[in-house]
């Protein structure tokens, strides 16, 4: 006689867009921007404004099996880096994707001129300079982290960002393998 093991994958659901959450709630979004300033854990919306693009996990891993850069945008412990050092105050690595860069805070609704230049600096020496170079975007489930700086490295002129918004918790849930990495430091020499 066969056991038959069931797994229920509890990826988020989303059902609603952009432009609904807003308008429902605008108190949540920077009047200008557009991006989200607060309770940034909080079911995501089911599109992105272009030219970013949303992707599945299988769109994800293609990406990546392809050579995009996989841009973790979680939050750090304590939100700050040392200014002595310019180092991020966390307990430790993050498990994220294989190739992952981890870099903190770059996803709130509002950027600390250094946090700014940490996201700007970063993404070209990433891509080398190259605005067309794919970039994957993501953090956890349901967090506007990952939404918000998909949009802003879109503003910036990345041509190819593609936003992952399943994010680790996806990427786990569906048997793939995740690494411990951490956060790229910030350089306080400038």
């Amino acid at each position: 006689m066969a056991l038959v093991i069931l797994v229920s994958v509890s990826l988020p659901v989303r059902a609603e867009t952009y432009a609904s959450v807003q308008q429902r709630r605008p108190d949540l979004f920077h009047p200008e921007t557009g991006f989200r300033i607060s309770r940034h854990r909080a079911p995501t919306p089911e599109d992105i404004p272009p030219p970013a693009t949303v992707v599945s996990v299988e769109k994800a891993a293609e990406a990546l099996s392809a050579g995009a850069i996989a841009v973790d945008v979680s939050g750090a412990l304590q939100s700050r880096y040392d200014e002595l050092e310019g180092t991020w105050l966390v307990r430790g690595p993050r498990d994220s994707l294989p190739g992952g860069v981890w870099l903190p805070e770059v996803g709130r609704g509002v950027l600390e001129p250094e946090i700014d230049s940490y996201l700007k600096d970063n993404l070209e020496q990433l891509t080398g300079g190259d605005r067309s170079r794919v970039i994957l975007v993501f953090c956890n489930a349901d967090c506007w982290m990952s939404w918000n700086a998909a949009q802003r490295i879109a503003k910036l002129g990345y041509s190819n960002v593609l936003w992952f918004p399943e994010g680790v918790d996806g990427w786990k849930e569906t048997g793939r393998g995740l690494q411990p990495i951490l956060p790229v430091p910030v350089n306080v020499d400038k």
